[in-house]
């Protein structure tokens, strides 16, 4: 086999199988893995005895697999459906980034990481935010289906990958694994562990817009089953404006490794003090022909952010081969943001930056056009949010059949505070012209910067326990079958302040949520031989009210949860030696009672008289052709995206019939790279996605007055080892420097970022 990309990941002394340390998901239940914890800390701070200690043997049972993660574009395991799991068992529809092809890309964040998974799309928000992310046309992000290693990550803030191992997407219905949400699909973010060896990583890259991005991975071995791992990262940019200043940092500990009990705890803390990209308004309904990464907000602009939490973990492996996985973790996530969209005037505008009366329309661009500049609507907020688990696996011959049991308990605790701004009259922003990006404006007028005041509380609690069985009942059939219960009790304050500047509080409205809905999951599993797996599956998934700190009202709060089902037929097929996996799927997602407003309820309640679905194809490629050739894609077909039902309101019924917004009919994204050398490799790529228009109104209908066109962006990298512990790698990102509309909004788009070229230096010792 040609050599490997970069420097192998860390190599572990030999150990039980199953307790790879680099796995993901080690799931916890809360008062049971607190303890443990607890007392494991507790022992592991006493004195070792004096004399010789005698060490079991280990015995090494599983077969050496071909390199994956950090090695290999390819895995054949994930860790997204509660434990680690073969793909392959797995029955619905599964995309893996790999810590590799986030290194050959250079995806920094984790927004970037999901470009190169199809299906994908982002929405801005009123704040001009891009938190809102689409999977099969249904949301994720504001449902809360964004994970790290399996528990819940619902807050708002930035994700970089500094951290993560790998980036794991599972598409369609899941909430009999994770409760609330799961429509449209989860992402899984699965963090670095400790490993048993002495390594260290440190890369280093410089490049265009004065980039500059340093990523340290620290892996120490401090004792015959123990290991502590940092990384850390630092990255600036000023981006022709829009200004990249962020840094994190990751210490977590690990002991009992290879051992019939792991334990490992840890922290995470990422900073970031940004600039957000500006807004640009549609012209003529479409993508105004501006230069990427031309930046025409303001120096008061900004994206203020800071994620703390810690976490603990550990896994009990029993005589009888089963498994424990216990997990919690708790923290503060903080985020604010203020930024700008820029509109076209047709004549000079006023002192205060606005467009006169009666300007002529503009129809077409030169450097001269006049732009306004806008304030979005600013908000900060702030979560607090505790998550426990515990999952257990197992697996028994009973009636003789065999049963390979998954089920598990969950909790959590979230309190959320949105703040905005108190009533002052805020600084406006001077207008420009499209020749003078990044000029260095200031706001004029009052010159006030959003004065923050509480606008909206929520605190919550829920539990879901759940129970799966895959039973093999032939040589090479499985059925499966899962259910899961979940209470839910939320509580919700809205604050009413008086007129002006400051105003006194007037009035809070005061709203109690509780559900307790059900989920189900269902499959058939036809594998003739270890290279083939089929699956048909079902699965159910739920939307309450108040998803992802929905801050609900007496009117919501009467309306019982959305639901969904997702019916998938699929294949997983591996090549030429397990070396190429190939993945399809034919899915129908559907959300057969959306919340409206229907005129006869509409004082009391919403009705679920809303409908929807969508339904298409997906098709994954990963892995090596020739020990020269590797390849990754992912792409997506969407034919039908389709409102089906909605209000009586006149402008919902105007909705039905039409096509979801943000769902563009093809996606997909490419990775192909060669070892043309031992030492020097080779790549090119991109992602791209076809036409596609933001949301309108209420209903999820596709805008029939804006809307992006089609794009793809090229990507180009070349690596040089110069040894097989130092490489230096160049990347060309946005190779042909297109302009594409990445973040879709009723009233203004946010464009992708413009081309880059980065240099890179890596040194493992």
């Amino acid at each position: 086999m040609a050599a490997s990309a970069r420097p192998s990941t860390p190599r572990p002394a030999p150990r039980r199988a199953a307790a790879t340390a680099s796995t993901a998901a080690d799931h916890a239940l809360f008062p049971l893995g607190a303890l443990m914890l607890a007392a494991s800390v507790g022992s592991w701070a006493q004195s070792a005895p004096a004399g010789n200690v005698s060490l079991k043997p280990v015995t090494v049972t599983e077969k050496a697999e071909a390199p994956q993660g950090k090695e290999a574009l390819q895995t054949t395991k994930s860790s997204i459906g509660k434990g680690n799991q073969d793909i392959r068992d797995i029955p619905q529809s599964i995309t893996v980034v790999t810590e590799k092809l986030i290194d050959d890309i250079k995806l920094d964040t984790l927004k970037d990481a999901l470009h190169y998974t199809a299906g994908i799309t982002f929405a801005a928000t009123e704040n001009g935010t891009d938190q809102d992310i689409r999977l099969r046309g249904f949301p994720i992000a504001s449902t809360g289906d964004l994970m790290i290693d399996g528990m819940r990550d619902p807050s708002q803030y930035d994700r970089d990958t500094f951290n993560l191992d790998r980036v794991e997407v599972m598409r369609g219905s899941a909430s009999m694994l994770f409760g609330r949400g799961s429509t449209g699909g989860v992402v899984n973010q699965v963090n670095k562990k400790p490993v048993l060896a002495d390594q260290t990583d440190v890369v280093g890259t410089v490049g265009t817009a004065g980039y500059l991005r340093t990523t340290a991975d620290f892996n120490i071995r401090t004792g015959e089953t123990s290991a502590l791992r940092i990384n850390a990262m630092y990255n600036k940019a000023d981006n022709g404006g829009a200004d990249i200043d962020k840094n994190g940092i990751a210490p977590s500990f690990s002991w009992g490794l290879g051992t019939a009990d792991e334990f490992t705890v840890g922290l995470f803390h990422l900073k970031n003090n940004n600039t957000p990209m500006s807004a640009i308004r549609y012209l003529n309904g479409g993508l105004a022909p501006v230069k990427p990464g031309n930046f025409y907000g303001t120096r008061a602009d900004f994206v203020d952010g800071e994620a703390n939490y810690l976490h603990g973990a550990w896994k009990h492996v029993f005589d009888n081969g089963g498994e424990l996985r216990s997990q919690i973790r708790s923290g503060v996530f903080e985020r604010a943001q203020w930024s700008t969209a820029a509109g076209f005037c047709g004549a000079a505008p006023t002192a205060a930056g606005a467009c006169p009366t009666g300007a002529p329309a503009v129809t077409s661009l030169n450097p001269n056009t006049f732009l306004t500049r806008s304030g979005l609507t600013p908000r900060k907020d702030r979560y607090k949010a505790t998550y426990a688990q515990s999952d257990y696996s197992n697996a028994f011959d009973w009636f003789g059949l065999r049963h390979e049991v998954l089920t598990g308990v969950d909790a959590a605790h979230e309190e959320a505070n949105r703040f905005q701004n108190n009533g002052s009259t805020l600084g406006t922003r001077p207008a420009t012209t499209i020749g003078t990006p990044d000029d260095g404006a200031g706001l004029v007028g009052t010159r006030l910067s959003p004065q923050w005041r509480n606008s909206s509380n929520y605190s919550a609690k829920a539990f879901g326990v759940y129970a799966q069985d895959l039973v093999q009942v032939a040589p090479a059939w499985k059925l499966l079958g899962g259910v899961r219960y979940d209470n839910f009790k939320g509580d919700f304050e809205q604050l009413a302040y008086a007129t002006g500047a400051n105003g006194a509080l007037t009035n809070i409205a005061r709203t109690r949520l509780k559900e307790s809905p059900w989920s189900y999951r269902g499959g058939v599993l036809f594998q003739p031989s270890p290279t083939q797996s089929y699956h048909l599956s079902y699965g159910t998934s739920f939307n309450t009210s108040a998803d992802t700190y929905q801050y609900v009202t007496p009117q919501n709060a009467n309306t019982p949860p959305e639901k969904s089902r997702n019916i998938e037929l699929g294949a997983k097929l591996d090549w030429l030696d397990g070396k190429l996996s190939t993945r399809g799927a034919i899915f129908r997602t559907e959300k057969y009672n959306e919340r409206t407003t229907d005129a006869d309820f509409a004082g009391t309640a919403y009705t679920l008289s809303g409908k929807r679905h969508t339904a298409g194809l997906e098709l994954d490629v990963v892995g090596r052709i020739t020990p020269q050739w590797e390849v990754y894609g992912s792409y997506t077909w969407v034919p039908v995206a389709k409102i089906d039902a909605a209000g009586v309101a006149a402008g919902a019924q105007a909705s039905v019939g039409q096509r979801v917004g943000l769902t563009p009919k093809q996606s997909g994204a490419v990775w192909v790279s060669y070892q043309a050398t031992p030492k020097l490799r080779v790549a090119l790529g991109g992602h791209g996605a076809t036409e596609n228009r933001p949301l309108t109104g209420t209903t999820g209908a596709a805008s029939a007055t804006a809307r992006v066109p089609g794009f793809m962006v090229a990507d180009a990298m070349a690596e040089y080892k110069f040894t097989p512990d130092v490489f230096a790698q160049i990347n060309v990102n946005n190779l042909r420097n297109k302009a594409y509309g990445d973040q879709l909004y009723p009233g203004f788009t946010i464009l992708g970022p413009k081309r880059q070229v980065l240099a890179t230096l890596g040194v493992r010792f």
